[in-house]
């Protein structure tokens, strides 16, 4: 039977004194239509290839097909999954493996130079095949055949020994599409990965579309899950995105698996795995398509070995209305001061650590164009040993979509003393007009995996939602006689406002100054830590046509702190030349955050 392309012979380790003549054996299943069985309670299903006998010790599955038209001509790959089913190691026969067209033609595939020469009793070993065909010409994969060939004959004599019928099996490319309707899934759908002999369950969680310096990124977040009874280990997955039907205005955008080195999970292991799909600013993605990926090895003339990569086509997943979408979370009204509950996959707060918010209250920016919303979060370790500090991010989104992501504050404490708890202060930037004081406080792992992501030019890094509530915003109500500046508490039990008007000398200009005295009751949380950027009493000096005369501001923490008792604090370095009356005193909470100082009106001292 004539070639219309040959390849060297590649020496597979046996001699053709061991190759013995098997006559063509009938497959075990003659349709080409695979079956479908069961998985597990869950109802999940997947396809299991056909299975053929080669011969009396040897099955064949075929794992992939690939016939993609690339710049040097159509490229042609085959894996082929061969296993014992005797109890004793066999010999992998040395044999050609060739494809037939539809249009009659066929052609010789080459053999990986890896590929296994025996199989262990019970066994699996995957056989790679390539072939690169200089044709221009698109055509359909009819037939798989394996020959013995005798070289001692002339004419040498070929026999064929098995036929697989594989028309409508072959991955054409990135732009094709899955034609098997059980590899198509919704997005509520569980799903094990067809062909792969791997029982790992998949279960989309979420994806977000997300504007970042590097271009708009959609990322894919996978629940995968380890239901059998042995460790396993992650196949080689990636995923595109996919906008139209295939072959109907189809435009496709390549993922990345962010995920880098070989990865098992345990019996009963649950995690999750990201992949970043970069796209146009304005795309909708309708479809997911997921990836195996494949590798062919050979050899060329110097001995040197190259690996040929690719992927193959295994499942779609059509995405909502949309493009995004997110398992339910929790989105109950949150009640300030309960602990939050977080994924059970996420590690970033440790088992003995509770997390909550004590206050949440919008801040004014004078003269900066826009308000800031400051979270408190109190973090309380309930175990024997320190914790360090977590590292989480925060975002707050409101009903319309839009999203302000949290800045932490800079100076955080390394870790936390067994029974004591700290505050964990977040800023959020939003338009002065805003009119929302109710949000999604969403709570992020940002350690989720950033290796391979990292290293592209497109990537950023990953960002996992370990945690959903619905916050309403404090309403901030003016108190004269309580202010909360949380963890502390104060009084003010008296205060009084004296001024005061010196001249050194008679050649001195003359200088104002006004003094007041408070009377404070200040109560601290007790086994509450702050740090020296924490929230400070500020307080403004305002003449009677509401003009800034002086600030002073005061610490809860450090040598010279507010404590309970008689306070006086001295104004000077005012901006007038003169005493007026009547002053008030407009009191403020201040906080210092990475893009400057923020503060929130607590009461006013007015003179009467």
């Amino acid at each position: 039977m004539s070639t219309k392309m040959k390849f060297a012979a590649v020496a597979v380790g046996f001699t053709l004194s061991l190759f013995h003549f098997i006559p063509p054996v009938a497959a075990e299943s003659s349709e080409p239509v695979a079956t479908i069985l069961p998985i597990d309670a869950g109802g999940i299903s997947i396809t299991k290839p056909n299975s053929y006998l080669l011969n009396d010790t040897l099955k064949v599955e075929i794992k992939s097909v690939l016939n993609e038209t690339t710049s040097e001509g159509q490229r042609i790959a085959v894996v082929a999954r061969t296993k014992s089913t005797v109890s004793k190691v066999v010999g992998i026969p040395d044999m050609e493996l060739r494809v037939r067209a539809a249009d009659g033609s066929e052609y010789t595939l080459q053999a990986s130079v890896f590929n296994a020469h025996a199989i262990r009793p019970q066994t699996n070993e995957e056989l790679s095949y390539m072939a690169v065909v200089d044709r221009k010409d698109t055509f359909e994969l009819k037939e798989l055949v394996w020959l013995s060939v005798d070289w001692y004959t002339y004419p040498k004599t070929e026999t064929e020994l098995l036929t697989i019928p594989v028309s409508g099996l072959s991955w054409n490319g990135a732009l094709s599409s899955i034609q098997d309707l059980s590899a198509k899934k919704t997005w509520e759908e569980s799903f094990q990965i067809p062909n792969i002999d791997s029982p790992l369950i998949y279960k989309p969680a979420a994806i977000h579309k997300e504007s970042t310096p590097k271009g708009t990124i959609h990322t894919v977040k996978l629940l995968v899950e380890n239901r059998s009874t042995k460790k396993e280990m992650l196949p080689s997955l990636s995923m595109d995105g996919r906008v139209g039907a295939a072959g109907v205005n189809t435009t496709l955008f390549n993922g990345v698996n962010t995920e880098q080195g070989t990865i098992t999970l345990e019996p009963g292991e649950k995690r999750y795995l990201y992949f970043q799909i970069p796209a146009d600013k304005d795309t909708v993605l309708s479809s997911l398509n997921v990836l195996s990926s494949e590798s062919f090895r050979q050899m060329d003339a110097k001995g040197a070995v190259t690996q040929v990569g690719y992927s193959i086509g295994r499942l779609n997943i059509a995405l909502p209305q949309g493009g995004q979408a997110d398992l339910p979370v929790q989105s109950l009204a949150y009640q300030y001061g309960t602990d939050f509950s977080f994924d059970s996959l996420s590690d970033t707060i440790a088992p003995h650590m509770s997390v909550s918010l004590v206050e949440m209250h919008m801040h004014e920016n004078e003269g900066e164009g826009y308000n800031t919303v400051i979270g408190k979060f109190k973090l309380s370790n309930n175990g024997d040993q320190p914790l360090p500090l977590p590292v989480f991010q925060t975002k707050l989104e409101t009903e319309s979509g839009a999203a302000y992501s949290g800045s932490r504050q800079t100076t955080t404490a390394q870790d936390i003393m067994p029974g004591t708890a700290y505050i964990l202060s977040y800023s959020y930037r939003m338009p002065i007009d805003m009119k929302d004081r109710t949000f999604v406080l969403k709570i992020l792992d940002t350690k989720g995996s950033t290796t391979a992501a990292a290293s592209t030019a497109t990537a950023a890094p990953v960002t996992n939602t370990i945690g959903a509530y619905v916050v309403a915003l404090q309403q901030g109500v003016m108190d004269a006689e309580k202010l909360s500046f949380y963890p502390f508490q104060v009084k003010l039990n008296d205060w009084s406002l004296m001024a005061r008007t010196s001249a050194p000398s008679a050649t001195s200009p003359i200088t104002y100054t006004y003094r007041l005295k408070l009377s404070l009751d200040i109560e601290r949380e007790e086994k509450m830590i702050a740090d020296k950027d924490f929230s400070k009493m500020s307080l403004e000096l305002i003449d009677p046509t509401g003009k800034l005369l002086s600030v002073k501001t005061l610490n809860f923490t450090g040598v010279n702190r507010l404590v309970s008792g008689m306070q006086f604090i001295t104004f000077d370095n005012l901006r007038t030349d003169e005493q007026e009356y009547p002053l008030c005193i407009n009191v403020y909470e201040t906080i210092a955050t990475p893009t400057g100082e923020v503060k929130r009106l607590m009461t006013v001292l007015q003179e009467r």
